[in-house]
């Protein structure tokens, strides 16, 4: 008898069984890709359907995504995106012109399938129990081919060469790769010319591939996994063409880099596709762009709240330029948790040298809604590394300004009000987690990204 699922809480509880319990169940490496392979094989191969723009990288995946997928949609295109993870709802991960698929769509396309993640199979005597995020790439895959989408932009997860969405063997796969960097070390490789090659081996055999512009050693490695794949690839600046374009509406100095990458990809499709540019509407797109999470402004109970879901330090850093560039000789206080196993060390050096960091208040996470059991760090371990940092001559603490009696609030919903009542901006950044546990503590009555932009379009 087939199991139906009729709520939005049965899709929860039924998504929690897949959520794996380790590193080694969340990224099962090759094993893993064959399983998502087999997985697609059984729906009918969805992803062979559609034209893919696959994106992989260490920083600014998100934001391209986004972008590619609102510059196609205003050229009249159906575009599906597929991005991880979710800051509030897991139908954020199927939008379909950049809004979600609606709760009922996403439980229908559920049941449709459910009997293919049930199957009990086995491949080479291992269990084939699908991961979360296996399942949900597959749907987004099966929902986009349903939808007939004219495009699908699909974010990796992890990496690029084992991540299940690497899965499209269509040479008409565009593959595009953003700024790479240290992150994931554990998993990946420690150097950054392991990272690159994970990421590389997104690219298809003769296709085309597109990245920002890489560090030598990282363009390097690209290139060589172009070379052997006989594949086309581009390295892109940071556009001219952008400083004729409007101002950009993504708050930031590095979503320029984004924001051109994103342009270079959908040029190369217009040319490719042959539709011509209407750059009226690309123009609108960069003035109202708002990507949720990340340098994301609110007026809060009055106060102004900057959201950013930077985790690691390549992106920390991005992150604190724009803050300094947007708000000169501002106040902030920071409400921060970090993930296990980040580079928080580093994190912690940028933010307390900032000349405006008055406070900062140590909180902690638990994600029970996402592709695996996300925990943050013990607030009171980098707590200690604060306390290290200060006493270490390596960081200039600011204006003699000693954060050894850093609150810690494990409780998030006390920490966010204890910040609510600082003077000067409040800025919560450190993770994504972090920052959709909040959204989903201001939006416990309706968990809709609506209701989240609308915030935004009425400061």
């Amino acid at each position: 008898k087939q199991m139906i699922i009729k709520t939005f809480k049965q899709v929860e509880q039924f998504l929690a069984l897949h959520i794996p319990k380790n590193s080694q169940q969340t990224f099962p490496g090759e094993f893993g890709l064959k399983r998502a392979k087999h997985f697609l094989q059984l729906l009918g191969n969805p992803q062979e359907k559609i034209k893919v723009i696959h994106v992989a990288g260490t920083s600014g995946k998100g934001s391209t995504c986004y972008l590619i997928s609102s510059l196609l949609a205003s050229q009249g295109f159906k575009v599906g995106l597929h991005q991880s993870p979710h800051l509030t709802d897991v139908t954020e991960r199927f939008q379909i012109n950049n809004q979600n698929i609606s709760k009922e769509d996403f439980v229908d396309y559920l049941n449709k399938i459910i009997p293919v993640i049930n199957r009990k199979d086995v491949i080479n005597h291992v269990s084939t129990k699908l991961t979360y995020f296996e399942i949900l790439v597959g749907l987004a895959f099966y929902i986009f081919s349903e939808k007939k989408v004219d495009y699908a932009v699909m974010e990796t997860g992890l990496g690029g060469w084992y991540d299940g969405t690497n899965v499209v063997t269509r040479p008409d796969k565009l593959s595009v790769i953003t700024k790479i960097g240290l992150d994931h070390t554990a998993i990946l490789g420690a150097t950054i010319e392991k990272i690159a090659l994970q990421k590389a081996m997104i690219i298809t055999p003769k296709s085309q591939a597109i990245s920002i512009y890489q560090e030598p050693k990282v363009e390097k490695v690209i290139r060589g996994v172009a070379n052997i794949k006989e594949a086309n690839i581009v390295f892109v600046n940071r556009l001219n063409r952008l400083n004729r374009l409007n101002r950009l509406g993504l708050i930031g100095e590095y979503q320029k880099e984004n924001a051109g990458l994103a342009l270079t990809a959908v040029y190369y499709l217009s040319l490719r596709d042959k539709f011509k540019i209407n750059q009226k509407k690309i123009k609108q797109v960069f003035e109202t762009a708002h990507f949720p999470g990340r340098f994301d402004v609110k007026k809060i109970k009055g106060k102004t709240v900057i959201f950013d879901g930077a985790h690691n330090p390549q992106k920390m850093e991005a992150f604190i330029k724009s803050l300094v560039k947007k708000y000169p000789g501002k106040k902030f206080n920071f409400l921060l948790a970090f993930k296990k196993g980040k580079d928080y060390k580093e994190m912690l050096k940028m933010i307390i040298s900032l000349v405006g960091t008055s406070k900062i208040i140590l909180t902690s996470f638990l994600t029970e809604n996402q592709d695996m059991i996300n925990a943050s760090e013990k607030p009171e371990v980098i707590n200690d590394q604060l306390n290290q940092l200060n006493r270490s001559q390596s960081v200039k603490s600011v204006g003699n300004k000693n954060f050894c009696s850093v609150p810690i609030i494990p409780d998030l919903k006390r920490a966010w009000d204890a910040i609510l009542k600082e003077d000067g901006i409040i800025v919560v950044t450190g993770s994504l987690y972090l920052v959709g546990e909040i959204f989903r503590l201001i939006n416990t009555t309706n968990t809709t990204n609506k209701q989240i932009l609308s915030i935004n379009k009425n400061k």
